[in-house]
């Protein structure tokens, strides 16, 4: 798990190596000296980290986890999709 530290009054929190290895942000096993990243908050206690990839930010509403969220609250909210006929 990791821990909320202070940083001059911001709040502070690594991300795993594995996570960043397995996102390709790596280069040769080490973090590239200036890259971009975007916190943004999306809800109470609840954040999104961006890494910036050619200097542009993955969008959120692209993501699978946001895919899988809209489906998910579609699903509990009765959508089905019509039928063909």
């Amino acid at each position: 798990m990791q821990k909320l530290r202070d940083d001059g009054g911001s709040g502070l929190v690594t991300v795993p190596k594995r996570y960043l290895e397995k996102d390709d942000v790596l280069e040769d096993g080490d973090i590239p000296g200036e890259i971009a990243v975007d916190v943004e908050r999306l809800d109470r206690r609840t954040y999104a980290v961006r890494i910036s990839e050619d200097g542009e930010f993955p969008d959120l509403q692209e993501t699978e986890f946001v895919e899988r969220i809209v489906g998910q609250r579609l699903f509990s909210e009765g959508f089905r999709p019509g039928s063909a006929d």
